[in-house]
């Protein structure tokens, strides 16, 4: 049974596009990786990211199997200090993500299960047990997905860039999803590649424009607010490209509770309860990327004394400079704060449904700001409705009430009395009243977004004035698998007033 804390919890709500989730059965997935690819850093990178995903499809996916040649293991795995052998690497990355939710084992089976996942090659037909066979590749800034008879052929791995092996992964693991759980509207994805370079598609993958390497260079300073599901999928990125030098602060004043862990791709089963910030951390640190995790808000972040943090970052902070700022919070007061930052060059990355978006503000005017479109919530308003709420309730159904959401009944019932003691349950009634509701949600369109993000990030950055000018925001429609690049107008009702400075307003 799934309960309102489980892992599965958020990818089995309703979802504009997808059939009723109680209709579903589980499917099985044998995922066959070719040897060249499985000996490669983009084949390994593909299959760990896709197994880090699909492992957190509970509810959707009944049992995983691995098949691929004994080989080292080439690339850091999250949560995993010491990896075995690939692909027994695999075994332990699942444990560490979801303990034994979805069973895992590393080889084939003699029976026949629902989906085949080839990675890099198609296999002969007679040698196929399986209902669906879809072919994956994803290689350096590209991407191709698509099913075995128009698969490309002869693809051999070049890259040890992620974009490209991430972004595939969540087409994969997006294709398991739609296929098993049903679609109203959209399409199955029979023969599609994307270049995250270019923003283009195509169906063919020699069409596909591939970009420059990342390994060995070197990432600026970067603020991440926000280090939840498209936070961990950006960090996942930076922490897979390589660098030669990087230094990432993730700023989040939250802890992971068990429905995260459908979509935060570098947290474990262990990590329940933890500091977001923690997980990021730590897997930036095992590839050595300079990290300084703050687990505040970023309100708190200006004002902190910051030890610890980078002198000639601190420097900077301390007077209010900003330079290269990622903003992946989800709540529009957030987003208004981190705009208020005004960075040199600020990005947003964000899902809604089964859409990834990466947007990047202000580099024109006429461009949106991070607070347009964003009004601030209006949490005071909601705190006083609860209030009355319970104030009118009869002190036995209010007590149930308050102890059926989890929440401190006595603590509560002192601030409501004016007990001079009561302001823990002001806080906790505060908390509890401005919570988001819960919304669907799943691991494949936030890994989406923190490729998308990340490639932006580096073309804004380390390729600054050698990448094909882009429009300011990117779009990928997992349900359709659309993807598309369009302008973001400002809001003449902007709360911080950013069109006052373009000419002629």
């Amino acid at each position: 049974m799934i309960t309102p804390g489980d892992i599965a919890n958020r990818h089995l709500l309703p979802a504009s596009g997808l059939a009723n989730a109680s209709l579903l059965g589980t499917r099985s997935v044998r995922v066959v990786v070719a040897e060249e690819w499985g000996s490669s850093v983009a084949g390994q990178l593909l299959t760990s990211c896709l197994v880090n995903v699909l492992c957190r499809q509970v509810g959707i996916i009944s049992r995983i199997e691995v098949v691929a040649t004994p080989t080292a293991t080439l690339i850091s795995l999250p949560g995993i200090a010491v990896p075995a052998a690939f692909p027994s690497s695999l075994e332990q990355l699942a444990a560490w993500a979801v303990k034994d939710r979805i069973p895992f084992r590393i080889g084939a089976t003699d029976s026949v299960v629902d989906y085949m996942i080839m990675i890099g090659a198609k296999l002969p037909q007679h040698s196929v047990a399986s209902r669906q066979v879809l072919v994956v590749i994803g290689d350096g800034w590209r991407a191709w997905i698509g099913e075995g008879s128009r698969a490309p052929r002869l693809v051999s791995p070049r890259s040890t860039n992620p974009l490209g092996p991430f972004f595939a992964a969540s087409l994969a693991s997006g294709e398991i999803f739609k296929r098993s759980r049903g679609i109203l509207r959209g399409r199955y994805l029979t023969a599609a590649g994307f270049s995250l370079w270019t923003g283009r598609s195509s169906e063919e993958w020699g069409e596909l424009e591939d970009g420059p390497e990342l390994a060995g260079l070197s990432l600026p300073a970067t603020h991440v607010v926000g280090a939840g599901a498209v936070g961990n999928a950006l960090a996942y990125v930076i922490a897979s490209a390589q660098f030669a030098h990087g230094y990432v602060i993730p700023i989040d004043d939250d802890i992971y509770d068990g429905t995260n862990l459908n979509r935060c791709t570098l947290a474990g089963w262990h990590d329940q309860e933890h500091d977001k910030v923690e997980s990021i951390a730590r897997m930036l640190s095992a590839t050595n990327v300079g990290v300084f995790p703050f687990p505040g808000s970023i309100k708190e972040y200006v004002t902190d004394e910051k030890i610890g943090l980078r002198p000639d970052v601190a420097a900077k902070v301390n007077q209010l400079e900003f330079d290269v700022v990622v903003s992946c919070v989800d709540k529009r007061t957030a987003r208004q704060d981190v705009q208020g930052l005004w960075p040199s060059l600020l990005l947003g990355g964000s899902t809604l449904d089964l859409q990834a978006k990466t947007n990047v503000y202000g580099l024109w005017p006429g461009a949106a700001c991070l607070a347009c479109h964003n009004p601030a919530e209006r949490d005071g308003d909601k705190v006083r409705a609860l209030e009355v709420k319970l104030r009118n309730m009869p002190s036995d159904q209010r007590r149930r009430y308050l102890e059926d959401n989890g929440l401190n009944a006595a603590a509560i019932e002192d601030y409501l009395v004016g007990a001079q003691c009561g302001g823990l349950g002001e806080a906790i009634l505060k908390s509890f009243a401005t919570r988001p509701s819960a919304q669907f949600s799943v691991g494949f369109v936030s890994l989406g977004a923190g490729a998308l993000l990340g490639a932006a990030l580096f073309q804004q950055t380390i390729f600054r004035g050698h990448a094909l000018k882009r429009a300011d925001m990117t779009s990928f429609n997992y349900l359709n698998g659309n993807s598309f690049d369009a302008g973001l107008g400002y809001d003449p009702s902007c709360e911080l007033g950013c069109y006052s400075d373009l000419p002629n307003t």
